[in-house]
């Protein structure tokens, strides 16, 4: 009996080590899972950077849209999925990094459930208002809401997500009293932002520009420690004195836990390389994004250091989300 577990574990091992070498098999699709719903800057990057992933890799690459609790729906199926590099998730970082510190009885581990795979985009939020608001800059804003509490509503794209986040951040370090409405996603919530439903939101620099330009909204400030190349006339939060808007956010891909080294490798690479042709660069580029070059090894250290730091931060402000 123990002779024949140990082949058949023997077996097993040389049967998943063929796949992996295999991987990807010609004309097997991959499916590319993204927490929210179609048209959002998270959607926008996974389809461009997967139209290009399918062409390098020889297979078709299939977004699939599953929003909704803070893309813990989407999580969970990658999570549930088998770890044949075919059922990828594109998430925002705060599913990995902020989201685990805020949300008890989390039906995910990020390290536990998940494989880093490939960072593909380093980004940022800006903090706009709709034009009704007699506000012109974070400062104005903070006072605003000092002189009319109860009064303003922040939109998110959802519980936990990195605009709620820094929604709350908002609130309590200004101890402002603004009320938090969640959307399943950026475009929802842009909308209501837009008729004046809700007042104001974090939002991708890309969208921020755009409304702006429009003359529909009104930009304030930006997270990050430095001004952001798409808005460098924007002073960032920090610069305003507002504490606590330090860590930029990103993008990545990531697989069911247990993936075989080789296939997360052949992946990075195929994913580094779409992410970094000159004209997906630009076409994010134009959306707030810059490009990320790393290996899965030293993606994995990046999403370990920010869930340290948030974790920090965020036990000592309390935020907790049901």
């Amino acid at each position: 009996m123990k002779n024949y577990i140990l082949n058949a574990t023997l077996a097993l091992v040389a049967s998943t080590s063929a796949c992996a070498q295999d991987f990807p098999v010609h004309g097997k699709p991959i499916r590319v899972i993204v927490g929210f719903a179609p048209g959002g800057p998270t959607d926008v990057q996974a389809r461009v950077i997967s139209k290009e992933l399918g062409e390098i890799l020889g297979v078709p690459v299939v977004v699939e849209n599953k929003p909704g609790a803070s893309s813990l729906i989407a999580a969970q199926e990658v999570a549930r999925a088998r770890p044949d590099g075919y059922t990828l998730l594109y998430a925002l970082d705060a599913i990995m990094t902020q989201t685990p510190h805020i949300q008890a009885n989390l039906p995910i581990d990020p390290f536990k459930d998940f494989t880093p795979i490939a960072r593909t985009v380093i980004g940022g939020v800006a903090l706009v208002a709709n034009t009704s608001l007699p506000v012109n800059n974070a400062q104005e804003l903070t006072k605003y809401a000092e002189q009319h509490p109860g009064e303003l509503n922040f939109a998110s794209f959802g519980n936990g997500t990195v605009s709620h986040i820094y929604g709350e951040v908002l609130k309590r370090n200004q101890n402002i009293d603004i009320t938090h409405v969640p959307y399943k996603g950026s475009s929802d919530a842009l909308k209501d932002l837009l008729s004046g439903r809700v007042q104001i939101m974090f939002d991708s620099p890309a969208s921020a520009l755009q409304q702006e330009k429009s003359n529909k909204l009104k930009i304030l400030g930006t997270a990050g420690t430095k001004r952001r190349t798409l808005l460098p006339q924007v002073p960032t939060l920090l610069e305003q004195g507002l504490k606590g808007f330090e860590l930029r956010s990103w993008n990545g891909f990531f697989g069911p836990a247990n993936m075989s080294s080789e296939t997360v490798r052949k992946l990075n690479a195929a994913i580094t390389k779409a992410a970094n042709l000159p004209e997906v660069t630009s076409a994010l580029g134009a959306l707030g994004f810059e490009p990320a070059d790393e290996t899965a090894a030293e993606f994995a250290e990046v999403v370990k250091h920010d869930y340290d730091s948030w974790g920090a931060y965020l036990k000592k402000t309390h935020i907790t989300i049901e």
